[in-house]
């Protein structure tokens, strides 16, 4: 009988139809459920990842998320709420939002010199 190895494993909810709700910044990443973001970071002494924190206060389907390239402790994510917010990793909470984007953000892209785009579709 041929041995059946697991080779990934996605949480339910997870949305691996859409590339843009998962993303990874130095030795952590990220993927996007329904409504929370999971961040995984390198154990270095088990050379695993491990849950490091869930982080929800999107209220529609997170459409998108972005690590900042100065700052690995920062990230974005948008949703179909209309909101986009910035999560800071360390602190385990939001520090920033953008309550009114116009239409439903679909992508993000973080630039060096501290500028996110988004890019929506229109409703």
């Amino acid at each position: 009988m041929a041995k059946v190895k697991q080779v990934g494993l996605l949480a339910a909810g997870c949305q691996p139809w859409n590339k843009d709700v998962c993303a990874a910044s130095g030795d952590r990443f990220a993927y996007c459920a329904t409504l929370a973001i999971y961040i995984y970071q390198l154990d270095q002494q088990y050379n695993e990842f491990k849950l490091r924190s869930i982080m929800s206060e999107h209220k529609k389907t997170i459409t998108a998320i972005s690590w900042c390239p100065d700052n690995p402790d920062l990230f974005a994510s948008a949703s179909a709420d209309n909101l986009l917010i910035v999560w800071n990793v360390s602190e385990q909470k939001a520090v920033a939002r953008l309550d009114s984007t116009k239409g439903v953000p679909a992508s993000m892209a973080s630039h060096q010199e501290g500028q996110t785009g988004v890019r929506t579709h229109r409703r």
